[in-house]
């Protein structure tokens, strides 16, 4: 499967919704310290929902420095999830979740000045590392 920023974006959109449904988080988008989340829990804590495509050419998960220090202050987290793009829907195989401060990242790099997000460092980690 080539890569489609409008077909990652509309996998990206079920995932969210799959995520809410399975777990006690509330899409809300959030906004904390000038940075935008997924949803939030019963505590109102920030959380990101991501997901990777196993049918895709490098299963990964991609994490932003800034947003992943906020959610380790916070006490937020990450809904992580392993799904199987289909024609219009998705096949979860996995998921889980875990709190940014569980995480170990020591692979962040600087996606380059013509990004939107040059501002703050990005680290992309294998999929199966975090199951």
């Amino acid at each position: 499967m080539s890569y489609d920023p409008q077909r990652v974006g509309h996998y990206g959109k079920l995932v969210e919704l799959w995520a809410e449904r399975n777990y006690p988080l509330e899409l809300e988008y959030p906004m904390v310290d000038g940075l935008r989340f997924d949803a939030v829990d019963d505590r109102g804590r920030p959380w990101d929902i991501k997901g990777t495509m196993l049918n895709g050419v490098r299963p990964t998960f991609k994490f932003w420095k800034d947003q992943h220090d906020t959610l380790a202050a916070e006490d937020g987290g990450y809904a992580l999830v392993w799904y199987r793009a289909r024609e219009n829907s998705i096949a979860v195989e996995d998921s889980r979740t875990i709190k940014a401060r569980n995480i170990r990242i020591d692979n962040w790099t600087n996606p380059g000045a013509t990004h939107h997000r040059s501002h703050t460092k990005e680290a992309q980690v294998p999929a199966h590392e975090l199951r």
